[in-house]
């Protein structure tokens, strides 16, 4: 039998599809690239071979999937999980279309019947996507222009809130596309530059933004009312549903615009300080120590953009608000919340708690710079 191979090329949660359009037999099916192993060859050398000169890119082969299949009385097929290294693939003379699948979309193009039977074990290939950076909770995957994300008790609250948000026009929010064979919800992916503030502040044009944002968030949920249940609620009821954790890590950017918010999954009832405190905190930052006057700036910026409290009212909230993140964190934790053992990893809550006390030694500098705003 004369081996060939398939290269089941994998990228953000999706596979490439090739359309072929020889010999007659199999023209308008499609397939995973590859090729017949020449004599001294080894698998893995012919499948970079073949899949450079059909598609013009690199591979870098992980794992063959289980299993051979026959193509016709004196071919069998083996195929690999790859990852693309270089330039993108351009279609050949073999294919007149190639098309980038995920998961829920495997079933949607008519496949060779070699290739069939890796599909299963492909399938959960794919489900596994590609681990998201950003955001302090982990479990977030991209597939496609997906993310999937672990659900909860909230979740139903949390999609009835991206709906009306959604409706109402608001920019950079996520659509809800139901959940997927692991029960995971399906959000929009949304592209954007994250910016780290741990070792950059983020522009005052994106801070500012960022406030105008959050102003055009409040003003849209003013007529939502949802019984929940929903995740961390205060213990005092509010009206207003805040998003509850807008930290720099959970904003992406296109220019100086509000591009992306994530990590829904705390939204709740709250209140307009909690969530502007919470902003101050961690994108000003007031989590580390940047010069006071830079950091009084920052704050009465955040407070113009947004066009509610004061500066001075936002500064000290920010004391309240980080206590009651380090006690909700404490909290779950004791419970055996698994979407925090991130958070648990990098040192939290005792990390926030140390910051704190560092910033309730820097605030009354602060406040005296902000009244002369």
């Amino acid at each position: 039998m004369i081996l060939v191979v398939g290269a089941a090329i994998v990228r953000h949660g999706t596979v490439l599809a090739a359309r072929r359009t020889t010999p007659p037999a199999a023209a308008g099916r499609w397939e995973l690239p590859g090729g017949k192993v020449d004599p001294g060859e080894s698998p893995g050398q012919a499948l970079a071979r073949e899949i450079d000169e059909e598609l013009g890119c690199r591979v870098s082969l992980e794992r063959w999937l289980d299993g051979e299949h026959p193509i016709g009385p004196a071919h069998v097929l083996r195929a690999a999980v790859c990852r693309l290294v270089s330039e993108e693939p351009t279609a050949g003379t073999d294919h007149d279309e190639l098309r980038w699948l995920g998961p829920e979309q495997l079933d949607d193009v008519d496949w060779l019947a070699p290739d069939r039977p890796f599909l299963g074990e492909l399938r959960e290939t794919l489900l596994d996507g590609e681990a998201l950076p950003g955001g302090n909770v982990g479990g977030a995957v991209r597939i496609g222009d997906t993310v999937r994300r672990p659900t909860g008790p909230w979740t139903p609250a949390v999609h009835a809130l991206l709906d009306h948000l959604h409706a109402a026009g608001l920019r950079a929010v996520p659509r809800v596309h139901g959940l997927d064979a692991r029960g995971r919800e399906i959000l929009d992916h949304l592209p954007g530059e994250v910016v780290d503030v741990d070792t950059e502040l983020l522009s005052e044009a994106r801070l500012e933004d960022l406030g105008r944002w959050t102003r055009e968030l409040h003003d849209s949920v003013r007529d939502f009312r949802h019984p929940g249940p929903w995740r961390f609620s205060a213990q005092d009821r509010h009206d207003l549903v805040a998003h509850n954790d807008l930290g720099a890590y959970n904003v992406a950017f296109s220019g100086d615009r509000v591009s992306g918010v994530f990590d829904w999954d705390v939204a709740a009832p709250g209140t307009v300080l909690f969530e502007l405190a919470h902003i101050a905190w961690t994108t000003v930052p007031l989590f580390r120590p940047i010069p006071d006057d830079v950091a009084a700036g920052r704050l009465a910026l955040l407070a113009a953009s947004y066009g509610g409290p004061t500066a001075t009212e936002i500064l000290d909230t920010v004391p309240v608000r980080v206590r009651s993140v380090v006690d909700g964190l404490r909290a779950g934790m004791r419970t055996g919340d698994r979407s925090l053992d991130r958070l648990a990893a990098l040192g939290e809550p005792d990390r926030t708690a140390a910051q704190l006390v560092a910033f309730d030694e820097r605030l009354p500098a602060v406040r005296a710079l902000l009244v002369r705003h």
